[in-house]
């Protein structure tokens, strides 16, 4: 499998991954949006503080509920002049976000090929504690559909990571690379929440390191989910 965009025939290119962090910010969210927000700066502060890390690194963070919202697009971590906060409010609408998704992948892979990296097969990262609202029920599996396009070449790796009331069927459908959900025990979203994200943080940084993705083989407070492959 090919996993490389920019053409490397002539001289070093530096590699760079192209890395989206989509947050479920529905009403049910709402108590945690304090949590999304702190850890969303604990990122960033990471990012700016590692040269290493930001320099392979592009990330993005969207946020989706009714409709699906750019929150940061990828860009230079050190040109960002303020730090956008997300707000939890409205629906669980997947197909909104998958298109969104897939938009900001084909340009943002076309840019940083234009700008001479050796691009990695994206990856995304969501997170989850409901399930899809879409109306009519399942017509979010067109849009992720496109997303997950075999033929088209800048198509994603994507993790999943559910709690609350987030099904293992849909988690299973979206995912392509690993899905995980919580474990029951003291029902406590925030924590998971929190797991959640250091999970992936520690992704990044260790991808950064190896300069490939590396997935989380196991995630505190969360259990594998089996991929739904189809074909």
């Amino acid at each position: 499998m090919n996993d490389h965009f920019a053409d490397t025939s002539v001289g070093f290119k530096p590699k760079g991954l192209p890395a989206y962090l989509v947050l479920d910010t529905s009403k049910s969210m709402k108590p945690h949006e304090r949590l999304l927000n702190e850890t969303l700066l604990k990122i960033y502060d990471t990012l700016y503080t590692s040269p290493q890390l930001s320099e392979f690194i592009h990330l993005s963070v969207l946020s989706f509920n009714t409709q699906p919202h750019l929150v940061t697009a990828m860009t230079d971590i050190e040109v960002l002049q303020t730090l956008p906060t997300v707000t939890c409010d409205g629906l669980t609408n997947i197909g909104p976000m998958c298109e969104l998704l897939r938009a900001r992948i084909t340009e943002d892979v076309r840019t940083l090929a234009e700008a001479g990296t050796e691009v990695l097969r994206p990856v995304v990262f969501l997170l989850t504690d409901g399930l899809p609202t879409d109306k009519p029920s399942g017509s979010w599996k067109r849009d992720l559909d496109a997303l997950q396009d075999r033929s088209w070449k800048p198509r994603p790796n994507i993790i999943t990571y559910g709690f609350g009331d987030a099904s293992e069927s849909v988690l299973s459908t979206i995912a392509t690379a690993a899905a995980y959900i919580a474990e029951d025990g003291d029902g406590d979203n925030g924590a998971a929440l929190a797991e959640a994200m250091e999970s992936l943080l520690n992704s990044l940084v260790a991808s950064a390191r190896v300069q490939s993705l590396q997935i989380p083989e196991e995630v505190e407070g969360y259990r594998t989910l089996p991929l739904d492959f189809v074909g």
